[in-house]
């Protein structure tokens, strides 16, 4: 973004913008200094959705979920629009990204998931006259998936407690490693439960519990890079849970 007297001047283009299509503003990181060290020379812009210049297009995901590309040529916004100050966007990110971490490993949806597996699970017979859930190793998978959710709503409730006083990257990025492998193994210890048939999407004749083991197993695979990859949030728990040293790149 250059700044052209009362405005900035955005050229570029960015991906992965979520809920474009219900957003009245972008919250946007543009660089307004090219001559000091990268993250030094970011702000964060409101820029209306009904700016000139302003196009966006869909992208569909492997999960299913809808995400966009953005696109600006020339789209001129009011230096007003600038949030807390101009060079002062790295702080807002790193905060807003923190905060999206945690976001993302919310309890609620493996919560209703297990439990309609479970029902499923005691209200499904076998060809022995047996329920599923009889079996020894679906009540495993169920306790595996059961326990780990438990401690993922305790770690939020204690991140959702403690974010008054600051919240601690290394927490963070913690839950959201342990949080977005756990969704993966879940879903994938769910759908062993039901068998062949929790591959089928729905609304295909045949798809268990409307296809919702399915679409949230390729869903939550997303969230292992969004909000930043597992692989920066282990660094991230080393250098500031730890004290380790930054690993070389």
């Amino acid at each position: 973004a250059v700044r052209d007297g009362d405005e900035y001047v955005i050229n570029g283009q960015k991906m992965w913008t979520s809920l474009i299509e219900y957003a009245d503003y972008i919250w946007l990181a543009v660089r307004t200094d090219p001559d000091v060290a990268k993250h030094k020379g970011l702000s964060i812009l409101l820029v209306p959705t009904d700016a000139p210049g302003f196009k966006w297009n869909r992208v569909n995901t492997v999960g299913g979920v809808g995400t966009s590309a953005t696109f600006y040529e020339d789209v001129r916004v009011p230096v007003e629009n600038v949030v807390l100050g101009e060079n002062q966007g790295w702080k807002l990110i790193t905060n807003q990204l923190n905060h999206e971490r945690v976001a993302l490993c919310s309890a609620a949806g493996i919560q209703q998931s297990l439990h309609e597996t479970r029902y499923w699970a005691q209200n499904t017979k076998l060809a022995d006259g047996r329920r599923v859930i009889d079996q020894e190793w679906v009540q495993v998978n169920l306790a595996r998936v059961h326990a780990k959710v438990e401690f993922l709503k305790l770690i939020n409730w204690k991140i959702a407690w403690g974010v008054g006083k600051g919240l601690n990257p290394a927490d963070a990025s913690a839950t959201k490693v342990f949080g977005t492998e756990f969704y993966t193994e879940a879903y994938r210890l769910m759908m062993e439960c039901l068998g062949a048939e929790a591959y089928v999407r729905d609304p295909s004749p045949g798809a268990l519990l409307k296809g919702r083991l399915e679409r949230s197993y390729r869903n939550t695979l997303i969230l292992t890079f969004g909000g930043g990859t597992n692989e920066i949030q282990r660094d991230i728990i080393a250098m500031v849970g730890l004290g380790m040293p930054r690993a070389p790149r």
